[in-house]
C-alpha cells in the first residue's frame, strides 16, 4: 500500500522517487565496469549493498508518505542501524540514477576508497618488498621490519599491517611465487600436460628407485653385514601402457647392481621381452656407462669413440631420460607413493616406520621389523596393487594385470624378444681396462690373462664383461661393440711353489713356440714370390681385379660399409678340447689373413707396373 502511494504521488518524476531536474543517466560502458565491479567484490561487500539499497528504498517510500524526516531516521536507525549522515552520504550516492544500479554504486563505499590512507615512502616500500620476497618471511615479520627500519631511517608513517597486506597482494602472484619459492613451485600453476597412453605394450618402461620409510634388520646377512640395521632400497621397472610393475630388487645401498637386478627380474616376468625405449631416472645408478654408455646424457657429454656400450643401448633400447627435479615425468613414482600407502602403514610395522621428513616421524619410531617380513608384504601388496581397478588414461577401469594380458592377446602387435646369450650379457658386469705390456688387466684387483690379449694392442680402449657373482669366470674383452677375446683370472702362486712355478714355464714355452711357428709361416710364404704365384694369388685373392677376358687388373672400390650389430654376445661355454681346435683354427685363420693381405699388398704394388709374361 505503501508502495502504490508513493508511485501515485511520484508518478510525474523520475524512476526512483527523484525529480526530472535530478534525474542522471549511466553510460553503457560506465554501467557495464561499475557492474564488473560489483562482480570481483567479495560476498559480503555485495551483502550490504544489497541492504544499503533496501535502506535507501524505504526512505524514498517513507519520504513520499509525508513521514517526518526525524521519524523516518529513526526507523532506519532501528532496522538498517544507519545514522543520518551515512543515510545522507548513500542518498547523495544515488541520487538520480536508475534504482536497477543502486547495488553497484553502493558497494563502492566498502571499498575504503574515502578512508585517509597513509602514502608509501618510497624507499620503505622497496624494503618492505624485498623482505616480503625472501624466502620462508611472512608478510607480518616483513611489516614489522618496514616498521621498525622507518623510525631508524626517518621515512615516517607506513601505512598499517592490513593495507600493506593488501598492496602486497596486489602484485603478480606468479612472479611472486617464482621469486618467493623458485620454478619448482610455479610448475604448480603452470599448464600440465595430460599424456596419451593408448600406445602398444612394451613401447617404454619407467624406472626409478627409492628409498622405504621403513627401519629393517638383516639377521641373515642377505643384503650386507648380519644383524645391521637400515632403511631398505627399492628400485622397479614399470611397463607404462598397463601400469604392470614387472621387476624390482632390493638392496642396502643404491646402485648399478641393484639396478641390473630389477632388470634381469622384470626379464624373467616378461618371458625375455623388453621395450623399444627406456626411461631412467638422472641418478648416478643408471647413469652407469655398464647400463647406458653409448648414450647421450646431459652430464657426460659427447659419447667417446672407445666408450663402454652399456646393458640398454646393446640391446637397441633408446635412452629417454627423464626431466631433471621433475617427478611427475615418470610413471613409477606414482607406483612408489601407492605401494608406500598400502606397505609401510601396515600394523606391522609400527616403530620400524619413520615417515617420510622429520615432522612426520612417528614418537615410537625406533623398533627395525626382520626384511623376510618386509620382502613378504611387498610380495602380498604388489600382487593385491596388479589386480585393484585403475582409472587412469587408457586403464577404463581395469587392473594393471587385466589390460597387460589383453594387451598381449591384441593381434599385430610386435614386441621385442632377446636370445639366451643376450640374457647371459644382460647379468655382467662392464668396467674399462688397461692391456698392460704382460698382456695381463685387473678388474677388483683380479688379474687376467690369456693368449688372445697378447695380440692385443697394449694401452686403453677396451672393457670386460666379467661376472660379478664370481670372479673366477672367464671374463670377455670387447673394444666398442666388437668381442675381441676371452680371458682366465691368474691365480696366486706360492712364493716357493715348485710345481707351479714349473707350470708356468711350460705355458710359456707353448706360447713362444706357436709364435715361433707363425713366424717361420709367415717367412716361408715371403721367400716364396714368384711370378706364378703372385699371377694366382692374384686371381685367387682378387677375382674381381682380373679381367676375364684381357687379364687386366681392374680398379678396386674405396670404400666398404660393414654392417653388423651394436655389440657381439657371449659365445657358448666350450669343453678344453673345443677349445684348442678352435685355437688352431683361429691361428691358421690369422695367418691366412695376413699372407693374403701382404701378398695381395705385392699384387696390387706389381699391377701398377704390369705383371711381366
Amino acid at each position: 500500500m505503501a508502495q502504490a502511494n508513493y508511485l501515485t504521488k511520484n508518478s510525474h518524476v523520475a524512476p526512483g522517487g527523484w525529480h526530472e531536474d535530478d534525474r542522471r543517466e549511466l553510460p553503457e560502458e560506465e554501467a557495464e565496469a561499475l557492474w564488473k565491479f560489483f562482480e570481483d567484490a567479495t560476498a559480503k561487500l555485495k551483502q550490504q549493498a544489497y541492504r544499503d539499497t533496501e535502506a535507501c528504498h524505504a526512505w524514498q517510500i517513507m519520504k513520499a508518505q509525508g513521514i517526518h524526516h526525524q521519524v523516518a531516521l529513526g526507523e532506519l536507525k532501528k532496522e538498517f542501524g544507519l545514522s543520518k549522515s551515512t543515510l545522507y552520504d548513500k542518498i547523495a550516492r544515488i541520487k538520480g540514477y536508475d534504482p536497477q544500479h543502486w547495488p553497484a554504486l553502493l558497494v563502492g563505499q566498502w571499498t575504503g576508497e574515502n578512508i585517509r590512507q597513509v602514502v608509501w615512502h618510497e624507499e620503505a616500500w622497496l624494503f618492505f618488498v624485498r623482505n616480503t620476497l625472501t624466502p620462508g618471511c611472512k608478510i607480518k615479520i616483513a611489516w614489522s621490519r618496514t616498521k621498525r627500519q622507518a623510525e631508524k631511517e626517518c621515512w615516517g608513517a607506513i601505512p598499517s599491517y592490513d593495507t600493506a597486506k593488501n598492496y602486497f597482494r596486489k602484485l603478480d602472484q606468479d612472479v611472486v611465487t617464482l621469486v618467493k619459492e623458485g620454478e619448482t613451485a610455479l610448475k604448480v600453476k603452470s599448464p600440465t600436460a595430460i599424456r596419451d597412453y593408448n600406445f602398444p605394450l612394451h613401447t617404454i618402461w619407467s624406472m626409478d628407485g627409492r628409498r622405504m620409510d621403513l627401519r629393517v634388520i638383516d639377521t641373515k646377512g642377505k643384503y650386507g653385514a648380519a644383524g645391521k640395521s637400515f632403511r631398505l632400497w627399492i628400485y622397479a621397472f614399470q611397463e607404462v601402457r598397463s601400469r604392470m610393475l614387472l621387476g624390482y630388487a632390493l638392496g642396502a645401498s643404491l646402485d648399478a647392481d641393484l639396478v641390473r637386478g630389477a632388470f634381469l627380474n622384470a626379464l624373467k616376468t616378461t618371458g625375455l621381452l623388453i621395450p623399444r625405449k627406456i626411461q631412467p631416472d638422472n641418478g648416478m645408478e643408471t647413469a652407469a656407462k655398464e647400463h647406458t654408455g653409448g648414450a647421450p646424457w646431459r652430464r657426460r657429454g659427447k659419447v667417446l669413440e672407445d666408450e663402454i656400450i652399456g646393458t640398454f643401448p646393446m640391446l637397441g633400447i633408446e635412452v629417454v631420460w627423464a626431466g631433471v627435479a621433475h617427478g611427475q615425468t615418470k610413471p613409477v613414482e606414482r607406483l612408489f607413493g601407492t605401494l608406500a600407502q598400502m606397505m609401510e602403514t601396515r600394523p606391522e610395522f609400527r616403530g620400524a616406520y619413520c615417515g617420510n621428513s622429520t615432522e612426520t616421524k612417528p614418537e615410537e619410531f625406533g623398533t627395525p621389523v626382520p626384511v623376510g617380513l618386509v620382502e613378504q608384504a611387498l610380495n602380498e601388496e604388489i600382487a593385491a596393487y596388479h589386480r585393484t581397478p585403475h582409472h587412469g588414461h587408457g586403464m577404463g577401469g581395469k587392473s594393471p594385470l587385466q589390460v597387460y594380458a589383453e594387451q598381449m592377446k591384441m593381434p599385430g602387435v610386435p614386441v621385442r624378444k632377446i636370445s639366451q646369450a643376450q640374457l647371459r650379457l644382460c647379468t655382467y658386469s662392464a668396467v674399462p681396462i688397461t692391456i698392460r705390456r704382460n698382456a695381463s688387466f685387473t678388474i677388483l684387483g683380479a688379474s687376467y690373462w690369456s693368449e688372445d690379449t697378447t695380440k692385443l694392442a697394449p694401452g686403453k680402449g677396451y672393457y670386460a664383461r666379467y661376472n660379478p657373482q664370481n670372479l673366477s669366470d672367464p671374463v670377455h674383452v670387447y673394444r666398442k661393440e666388437k668381442r675381441l677375446c676371452e680371458a682366465v683370472r691368474t691365480e696366486l702362486t706360492a712364493f716357493n711353489d715348485k710345481a707351479a712355478g714349473k707350470e708356468i714355464m711350460k705355458k710359456r714355452a707353448a706360447y713362444t713356440k706357436a709364435v715361433k711357428q707363425s713366424a717361420k709361416a709367415l717367412q716361408d710364404l715371403s721367400n716364396s714370390d714368384t711370378q706364378d704365384y703372385l699371377n694366382s694369388l692374384a686371381a685367387e685373392v682378387l677375382p674381381e681385379m682380373v679381367d676375364e677376358k684381357s687379364g687386366e687388373i681392374l680398379p678396386a672400390a674405396q670404400v666398404l660399409e660393414i654392417v653388423r650389430g651394436r655389440a657381439d654376445p657371449l659365445q657358448e661355454r666350450k669343453t678344453t678340447e673345443d677349445l684348442e681346435n678352435d685355437a688352431i683354427r683361429e691361428e691358421a685363420k690369422r695367418m691366412q689373413e695376413r699372407q693374403s693381405k701382404e701378398s695381395a699388398e705385392r699384387v696390387r704394388q706389381r699391377a701398377r707396373g704390369g705383371f711381366s709374361k
